[in-house]
């Protein structure tokens, strides 16, 4: 009995730690109107597989590993695909006007899809290297060299150079 309320409260907590970053991600990546479902089927998930996690180690890298797998599954029981970026944002406006922001969100839509969700995962989550890797499905080593390949083709696309202190770092 101590050890089933010890399990319901570590998952409490994790709920509780983890839930806002598992919906903003399912916000960006399950079908439109499925965020919330998909977040609470990625706890419902975890919970199911909760031996499993002790051995993986960061719960938060774990967690998101799940929701991409849930919001993948949803995707394709719709039959439809991730979305992707759009080339301009709302608003009105040519990337190209001098924009910033608007740059960069192109920018970041003509990359792969793989690079993108590296990038991601890698800054928008704050995930380490390996746990990008991790998730995705490929060694750190080749994380890393996606991490590098997308943050170059920005540069690239921005006009940036390695040298230079921009926003894309």
């Amino acid at each position: 009995m101590g050890e089933k309320n010890g399990r319901e409260g570590e998952a409490e907590r994790l709920v509780d730690e983890h839930y806002a970053d598992v919906l903003r991600y399912c916000r960006r990546h399950a079908p439109a109107g499925l965020a919330e479902d998909a977040a609470q089927e990625t706890f419902l998930r975890f919970v199911r597989a909760r031996s499993r996690y002790r051995e993986r180690g960061r719960a938060r890298a774990y967690l998101v590993t799940i929701a991409r797998n849930v919001c993948a599954d949803m995707a394709r029981d719709r039959a439809s695909s991730w979305a992707e970026l759009p080339e301009a944002l709302p608003g009105g406006g040519d990337p190209g006007e001098g924009d910033d922001g608007r740059d960069l969100a192109s920018a970041l839509a003509r990359l792969p899809r793989s690079q993108r969700e590296a990038l991601e995962l890698r800054y928008g989550e704050g995930l380490a290297v390996g746990e990008v890797g991790a998730v995705l499905g490929m060694s750190r080593f080749a994380a890393s060299r996606a991490i590098s390949s997308a943050l170059e083709a920005l540069r690239a696309d921005l006009g940036v150079s390695k040298g230079e202190r921009g926003d894309v770092r």
